[in-house]
């Protein structure tokens, strides 16, 4: 029976959030049950989940092609309790090329909702570590993985697919750092508590900033100051110590202006070193007339988001270079996983030379016999083997 390597998943590229999480597999005491449940069926030599937030992805090495759709069948009916035929639509089914592809592209962030980000690689590599603690992953998936993780390691190293940030927040860290030349031990304001300015100031403490939150919820800010290991700056005192920081981040719901041109002209008559300001706020929380200041730097959402935009861009064309490495390595593991095949076939017709050693004649057999005899334990096991290679 010829082995194929087979994909099956539904992603972000093919279906919206509301059918991609009806089947989110979660690891329960470390055990995935959904592995284990297809790891037994019918034709199933090998076989890894991976499952995210923006994907669930089914790799197997199989018997045969079809069993890549019995495989799709069971899964649905783990999920859902039936075949719904009208959600199955949303996933894809790939074999052979078309799956090595896919998979070696995963690590490399070429197939991400946000090209070239990193984090899908930790959770490939945690899919893979899963299967192999249930003893699901084999000799060729194994092989699979390795040459998928050193694809990775080429394209990141290769391309620039991963160098230029698309995240508004990342950007905004970024536009800081050039300025100062770095963020260490700089100070930084974060009004507003909310998700955005929580990601924003994550990335500013991985740049070791020293960081205090503000937020017109106390407790709100506080919990934030707890996350990121900073300080909390009462409400009614945020606009005086913005003469304190050397970048003021606000992302607020408020409808208005929490920071005035005139206000701030004011408050920095005797600041001598440069502020930067990052207004991530829709409605914008800061004056844009502040930018007409002396030693003052203001970045909205709009400039974020174009040079985003422009960086997106920059990605898309490093990663034409990344896939054409994706192809060259699958052509590698594709002749590798074809020796195999080959190796296998040389095997089993090895078997059969030395059951023909073993080929006697009977004393009386008429030669239809003979031939019977000869077609039955030579002839037809080696069109057998020959069949499921072609």
């Amino acid at each position: 029976m010829e082995w194929t390597i087979t994909a099956i998943g539904i992603n972000h590229q093919t279906a919206p959030v509301e059918v991609r999480e009806l089947f989110f597999c979660t690891p329960k005491e470390g055990k995935l049950e959904e592995l284990s449940f297809l790891s037994n069926l019918r034709g199933v030599k090998e076989i890894v989940l991976l499952s995210t937030c923006n994907r669930v992805e089914i790799y197997a090495l199989t018997e045969g092609q079809e069993i890549a759709f019995e495989l799709l069948e069971e899964f649905l009916k783990l999920k859902l309790g039936k075949a719904d035929e009208s959600l199955k639509r949303y996933f894809f089914v790939k074999r052979g090329r078309e799956a090595v592809e896919h998979i070696l592209s995963i690590p490399c962030g070429l197939s991400s909702m946000v090209l070239g980000e990193n984090q899908i690689t930790s959770q490939f590599k945690e899919a893979f570590e899963l299967a192999r603690r249930h003893q699901t992953l084999g000799k060729v998936l194994e092989r699979l993985y390795q040459r998928a993780l050193k694809t990775a390691k080429r394209v990141r190293s290769e391309t620039a697919v991963s160098k230029t940030p698309v995240s508004v927040s990342y950007i905004a860290v970024v536009l800081a750092k050039n300025i100062f030349g770095f963020l260490e031990g700089c100070k930084v304001l974060v009004v507003g508590a909310g998700e955005t300015a929580e990601l924003t100031a994550l990335y500013l403490k991985r740049e070791k900033a020293q960081i205090f939150v503000t937020n017109r919820t106390f407790e709100r800010a506080v919990s934030l100051a707890r996350k990121i290991g900073g300080s909390v700056i009462d409400w009614n005192r945020y606009k005086e110590f913005l003469k304190e920081v050397d970048i003021a981040i606000f992302s607020t719901s408020s409808q208005s202006y929490l920071i005035t041109a005139e206000e701030l002209s004011k408050l920095f008559k005797k600041k001598h070193t440069p502020t930067v300001f990052i207004d991530i706020s829709v409605p914008r929380n800061v004056d844009p007339k502040i930018a007409d200041l002396e030693g003052v730097f203001l970045f909205n959402i709009d400039d974020l988001r174009e040079i985003a935009e422009k960086n997106l861009q920059t990605r898309k064309e490093e990663a034409k270079k990344g896939w054409l490495i994706v192809k060259e390595e699958t052509e590698k593991f594709l002749r590798w996983f074809e020796s195999l095949e080959r190796d296998r076939l040389i095997k089993e017709l090895n078997s059969l030379v030395e059951k023909l050693k073993e080929y006697s004649l009977s004393e009386g057999e008429t030669p239809k016999e003979i031939l019977d005899k000869f077609t039955k334990r030579f002839m037809y096991p080696l069109y057998k083997v020959l069949k499921s290679h072609l």
